[in-house]
């Protein structure tokens, strides 16, 4: 059973800010200021900074991602050796992370701070990186002492209307936390819930991270690939006896489903070996899932069944099964018969 990540549990226990340049692609006069030590903490900062996590990462932009295997992004391994080292390694991960972002940005990138956190979760480690884009006149003031900056100015900058979007990333080990993905972002230029492929450049390019498949994408991908495969059959009474039972194979009450279930509940064995080699080609998995059926509810409750001459069938859940005989005829047309009573004719 998974462990419930609680983002309420977070406890910050180390903190540090680099401030990145807005620079052109390739110029690279204008260098970042590193922090050379973490910034102090105080109760009230660390409450603070908590509360813009959670209320991030519980808002309808999080995104749960996990690390891409084909991304150029280092940051998997800084943040790895972070949260591995029970922030041993902290100060020089943070700036490795600094000085990527200041690499890959260009013209197009606002001014911005890099806050990197290292702290627990239920008495686990996590690494959370926070972006702050902010206008040329919100200034930062490197302290000459510690050569670091204060936190409780980037907490003040937060407060005023010159620092702009902010963006949040929270890193877990999976294997401690037995979780399927990596981390949850927040990003406040997005909406996942309203978009059917979600990537941004502080996702993608920086965190290196893609997300993890929406439940309803994942259903729907189903769905619409079953429903593919079922339609290019031939002989019209399967056809109709698999969408019926597709149908009410997505209604079942369970929380998840599998074509290998499906196919091997529901179809012959020639069309089961079939349809595994054309999700196959899809690039499908015939495992397990989550079930969502948000982007698909109409459609698995009704059937419709068009002839050539222009007669349509129309039923919801069930009702071909127990009101609709269908038998093939020998000259290629099927026989449909309805015995009922006549609710309207329009």
């Amino acid at each position: 059973m998974a462990i419930t990540i609680d983002t309420g549990t977070i406890t910050i226990e180390k903190i540090i800010v680099h401030s990145i340049p807005k620079h052109k692609k390739d110029d690279f006069t204008l260098e970042p200021q590193y922090s050379e030590q973490e910034s102090s903490l105080p109760d009230d900062l660390r409450v603070f900074f908590k509360e813009k996590v959670v209320q991030s990462l519980g808002s309808n932009k999080e995104l749960r991602v996990c690390y891409d295997t084909e991304s150029v992004s280092p940051l998997s391994t800084h943040i790895n050796k972070i949260i591995d080292s029970d922030g041993k390694d902290f100060i020089s991960q943070s700036k490795s992370m600094a000085e990527y972002l200041y690499k890959i940005q260009d013209g197009q990138n606002a001014s911005g701070i890099l806050v990197i956190i290292y702290g627990k979760i239920n008495d686990k480690s996590t690494c959370i990186i926070i972006k702050l884009e902010r206008d040329e006149g919100a200034q930062l003031e490197l302290d000459p002492i510690t050569k670091s900056f204060n936190i409780k100015n980037v907490k003040d900058l937060m407060l005023t209307k010159k620092t702009k979007i902010y963006k949040v990333g929270l890193f877990i080990n999976k294997l401690a936390f037995k979780a399927k993905f990596d981390g949850s972002t927040a990003d406040l230029q997005i909406d996942p819930k309203s978009k059917k492929v979600v990537t941004t450049w502080f996702i993608e390019k920086f965190l290196g991270c893609k997300p993890v498949e929406n439940p309803k994408t994942t259903t729907k991908k189903f769905y619409d690939y079953t429903t593919t495969y079922i339609q290019a059959i031939e002989d019209p009474v399967k056809k109709v006896k698999y969408t019926q039972d597709l149908n009410s194979y997505l209604q079942k009450n369970s929380h998840n489903i599998s074509a290998k279930e499906f196919a091997n509940d529901y179809m012959e064995t020639t069309d089961k070996e079939k349809y595994g080699k054309y999700l196959g080609e899809k690039n499908f998995r015939m495992s397990e899932f989550p079930k969502d059926n948000d982007y698909i509810e109409a459609k698995i409750k009704t059937i419709t069944m068009t002839f050539t001459n222009d007669i349509t069938i129309t039923g919801k859940k069930g009702t071909f099964e127990k009101n609709v005989k269908l038998e093939n005829q020998e000259d290629g047309t099927t026989k449909a018969e309805i015995i009922s009573k006549v609710k309207t004719v329009r």
